[in-house]
């Protein structure tokens, strides 16, 4: 499959995917508001990176400022979504210390213009950690929680399953590279297909968000 025919079925999906947000938008609670924004960012990220990438021969300099933006966001969403976050701004805090690692990798140890691997391992490292106390805290205050009918317990287990994917196939690249040579294009079509897993599943949450809502209440 060609990068135009991938772009534009990702791309596609993520506009899908912020459509079905934008319609059950008023059962939203902040967390899942913030979600949907990131989805947002992300369909303008790919648009500009498919841009930069036909013109220039380069759009890593556009993923790189992204990653710092969605750990940001990402940490934000545990930030409200999580009780003892929320109290302290834990999230906020992560947020910043990661914005702050992510500029001091690219000005003294990675280029801009080139694939940052050690803030991409970093933010997965991040987000994992995020994701496993969400399910701590979840387990720990909602006795009564139906855990499959919460939108959140699903929201966590995406992100969850999707950077737990993306650590392990970055920190494993260079193997997998040795191992691979030439057809380390598979390990691009499996992180492509994971992203679309990522999204129709976000998308699929936003849709039944309201029932799931209600049963909870």
């Amino acid at each position: 499959m060609t990068f135009v025919a991938q772009f534009y079925i990702v791309t596609f999906i993520l506009i899908a995917t912020f459509i079905s947000g934008v319609f059950r938008l008023k059962s939203f609670d902040r967390p899942t508001k913030i979600l949907l924004l990131l989805i947002c960012i992300e369909t303008i990220n790919e648009i500009i990176a498919f841009f930069f990438a036909k013109e220039y021969n380069n759009n890593y300099p556009i993923y790189n400022i992204y990653s710092l933006v969605e750990l940001f966001t990402v940490s934000l969403y545990f930030n409200f979504s999580i009780d003892v976050f929320r109290k302290w701004n834990i999230g906020v805090y992560i947020g910043i210390i990661g914005i702050i690692v992510g500029l001091l990798n690219l000005y003294y140890l990675q280029s801009i213009k080139t694939f940052n691997s050690y803030f991409m391992l970093f933010e997965a490292f991040c987000i994992i950690g995020m994701a496993l106390f969400a399910f701590f805290r979840l387990l720990l205050k909602h006795e009564q929680l139906v855990l499959l009918r919460y939108p959140h317990f699903w929201f966590i287990t995406i992100l969850l399953l999707f950077w737990s994917v993306t650590f392990l196939l970055w920190g494993c690249f260079k193997m997998l590279t040795d191992t691979l040579g030439r057809k380390i294009w598979i390990v691009d079509m499996g992180l492509w297909i994971v992203n679309l897993v990522t999204y129709t599943g976000i998308a699929v949450v936003f849709l039944l968000y309201p029932k799931m809502k209600k049963i909870n209440e």
